[in-house]
């Protein structure tokens, strides 16, 4: 089949998401599948509202074509975002059916220019529409509205970001009028885990065909070397990690006052924190002291050799979020044979078996994050027996070959109900 992804962001641009969308197009492209991925020029956070990138480039990433776009930056940057964000939920809350002037407003999430005239250069070569992240949903309607006036069938994949209840707020900017009509209309929608699926379920959305496939895990790198990347950073151990944006929602500031107060009980552990800085956490790390900030390590993004040579020496992984719908770099600690320690929101519990290959608190939840990695670090043969049977788990149950064989599969199946 003749494959069209479209996504917001894609590799270099570092997320989970991401590199699962590349991950699977390339599972897609080993079973004999022609994938062209079209995306934004975005290679950091900052990208989507600054903007970037200049007109339209193609390149081949492994055998995929990848077509990225130049982004148009919003006036008045990320607190323009937010304000067009967070009038786009309350306009969704009002009574009656918004949907075709939220899908008017989701232009702007990310405003990616040129997308309808590169889609419109595709006609008669695709055969199938496949959409990622309903947070970042312009390339996701772009490409629903197009593979519908082509006749083509369409698939989401929405990384939905349900949070840790029904009425949780991160919820609202998964499921406004316009994401909801779109995930009714899709011909197939893919979710990570069952309590993503459940999720959706529960906030009233009907779709016609839903089946969650999980996530693989990629081959890991060679760590670098950690003695050097101790020394770079001076790092001192023993420390605990957390991976992902650094922010309030994927628990990053969450992680940092669990740490210190354990440091305030007497307890010589330290956080190490990768990835992109959000406001937030810039805001927070800018008033803890100069002790302080020596016990809280933030390494920014680092490479994937660096990651790993962190996977491999720290403690445990932490990641209390409450927008993830899956977590990867769960996997990925596990293939470590590390302990990790989550929160009960998102897709993370349908992950992370508590007790079992890893512990679970609850969300914004400081204490009980404290007391979790205290416990972890007082029992050398709990992290043991966790990290252990999270490295089997991954092993039998998480293989890219296996997400490619049951989405194509799906593909297969509605491919031949489109009338042709």
């Amino acid at each position: 089949m003749r494959l069209l992804l479209l996504t917001p962001a894609f590799p270099p641009f570092p997320g989970g998401g991401e590199r699962y969308v590349r991950s699977l197009a390339l599972a897609l492209a080993q079973h004999g599948h022609e994938v062209t991925v079209l995306t934004s020029a975005a290679q950091s956070e900052r990208d989507l509202w600054r903007g970037c990138g200049e007109g339209v480039t193609e390149a081949q990433d492994e055998g995929l074509r990848v077509i990225r776009c130049s982004i148009r930056g919003l006036p008045g940057g990320l607190p323009t975002l937010l304000a067009w964000r967070k009038a786009m939920v309350l306009l969704s809350l009002l009574p009656g059916d918004q949907t075709a002037v939220l899908r008017h407003l989701a232009r702007a999430i990310p405003p990616m220019q040129k997308l309808p005239s590169l889609l419109e250069q595709m006609v008669g070569k695709v055969d199938l529409v496949h959409g990622f992240n309903i947070s970042w949903e312009y390339p996701l309607l772009a490409g629903w509205r197009w593979a519908k006036q082509q006749r083509l069938p369409f698939a989401v994949t929405p990384f939905a970001h349900l949070g840790s209840a029904t009425n949780d707020r991160v919820a609202l900017n998964s499921t406004m009028d316009h994401q909801r009509r779109l995930l009714g209309e899709a011909d197939v929608v893919f979710t990570l885990t069952v309590v993503e699926q459940e999720g959706l379920q529960a906030h009233g959305i009907e779709m016609k065909r839903v089946t969650t496939v999980g996530s693989g895990l990629d081959p890991l790198p060679q760590p670098a070397d950690f003695a050097l990347l101790q020394q770079k950073h001076g790092l001192a151990p023993p420390f605990v990690l957390f991976v992902g944006r650094n922010s309030y929602e994927k628990g990053a500031i969450h992680a940092a006052q669990a740490v210190l107060s354990l440091r305030q009980q007497g307890s010589p552990v330290n956080l190490v924190l990768v990835g992109q800085m959000a406001v937030e956490f810039e805001r927070f790390y800018g008033r803890l002291s100069p002790t302080e900030q020596t016990i809280i390590r933030p390494l920014g993004v680092v490479s994937e050799a660096e990651k790993h040579a962190l996977l491999r020496h720290t403690e445990m992984l932490l990641l209390p979020s409450r927008t993830d719908s899956f977590g990867i770099v769960l996997l990925e600690a596990w293939a470590h044979g590390k302990p990790v320690i989550g929160a009960r929101a998102g897709g993370i519990p349908g992950v992370i078996d508590h007790q079992q290959n890893g512990l679970l608190v609850e969300f914004g939840d400081v204490a009980g994050l404290a007391t979790a990695v205290q416990t972890l670090l007082l029992d050398e043969t709990k992290r043991r027996v966790l990290g252990e049977n999270g490295r089997y788990k991954t092993q039998t149950q998480y293989s890219w070959q296996q997400v490619g064989r049951q989405v194509a599969a799906q593909y297969e199946q509605v491919v031949a109900k489109v009338p042709g």
